[in-house]
């Protein structure tokens, strides 16, 4: 009995070892047989498997920036409505600041500000207002009055190059400035040539 079983079981192994050679051989065959396609069938899988990636990061890449181009946007209006309300507040101040000068300068006489009291008004409200960074204030003066106008304040009228201001009509020199800007003091804002000066000019002609 036990002589019949060890013969059974040895069927057994030696059919389960011919089945797996014979398996080996027929995948070794079929190797053999497909070997001159197999690398294109490599490339073709690089090939595919390439394109779905480069598919997949620009969809991706294009998600991003549609993202980042709202973002942005968003960032652009809030940015802008901020300026808006600084400049509407500082435009306010601007005219409230003309109204000052031209009640307690043009209407008085002698005037009731000068330089010390225009400069340390404006540097106070420059915090609230930053877009007020550098203000000025420049006086309507006739041609006739120029030269009692420059006896007055002590200095001449002068153009953007430091020269005497050239002979004309009216001239706006500015007598008033923020501490910052004190530098542009006698310059003519009607020679021409001062506004490429960063600053913000209150002209009053009455």
């Amino acid at each position: 009995m036990v002589l019949k079983l060890q013969q059974s079981h040895h069927h057994q192994s030696v059919a389960v070892k011919g089945n797996e050679q014979m398996g080996t051989k027929r995948g070794y065959t079929f190797i053999q047989s497909n070997r001159d396609w197999l690398p294109k069938l490599i490339l073709l899988w690089v090939m595919v498997m390439g394109f779905i990636s480069t598919w997949i990061y620009k969809k991706m890449d294009a998600d991003n920036n549609v993202r980042r181009e709202e973002v942005l946007s968003s960032m652009c209006d809030q940015r802008a409505r901020m300026l808006q309300d600084q400049f509407s507040v500082s435009v306010n101040h601007v005219h409230a600041l003309a109204l000052l000068v031209a009640t307690f300068h043009y209407y008085k006489n002698p005037s009731a500000i000068d330089q010390e009291t225009f400069a340390e008004y404006t540097a106070r409200a420059a915090f609230e207002r930053p877009l007020l960074s550098g203000v000025a204030y420049a006086e309507r003066v006739v041609h006739s009055g120029r030269e009692k106008f420059e006896k007055q304040h002590g200095w001449t009228i002068k153009a953007m190059q430091r020269e005497p201001s050239r002979l004309r009509d009216e001239y706006a020199p500015l007598i008033f400035s923020q501490e910052t800007i004190s530098y542009i003091e006698s310059l003519d804002m009607m020679s021409g040539e001062v506004n490429t000066l960063l600053f913000m000019v209150i002209r009053l002609y009455i």
